[in-house]
């Protein structure tokens, strides 16, 4: 089972996100964020997890900034993040206004998790973005 948020308003941009992270059980979340503000637009979690968006909003914001400097320590536009932890496997990848965090258990392939991209996008792509002006 599958337990999910949601700020977009259209229903069936949860559903696949939910049905992506159904595939493979050692997924446990993926979080679209602005790229701006880094505030969490869709998410969805493993319902055998307990992790959540508000668990993970300082890794969600210091995750944004590694993205976002990279450029300026000289290593180049930043296009992926991959980070391994004790217990997880983290995969962050730019896609024009969002920033799409997948987060694995310590068991799932970064390949595996990469190959999530695609099908991502094609997720989010219509995703409205709003403007401040």
């Amino acid at each position: 089972a599958v337990v999910s948020t949601q700020s977009t308003g259209d229903g069936s941009k949860q559903k696949q996100l939910d049905n992506l992270l159904k595939r493979d059980d050692a997924i446990i979340g993926i979080i679209i964020t602005d790229k701006d503000s880094a505030i969490p637009i869709l998410s969805s979690y493993n319902s055998g997890s307990s992790d959540s968006v508000s668990r993970h909003r300082a890794f969600i914001s210091s995750t944004t900034m590694i993205i976002k400097n990279c450029n300026k320590l000289g290593l180049g536009e930043t296009k992926r993040v991959c980070r391994t932890y004790d217990d997880r496997n983290v995969v962050t990848y730019c896609n024009k206004q969002w920033i799409i965090i997948i987060i694995g258990s310590k068991e799932t392939s970064l390949g595996a998790m990469l190959s999530l991209e695609s099908e991502i996008n094609r997720c989010i792509e219509d995703i409205p973005v709003l403007s401040d002006d």
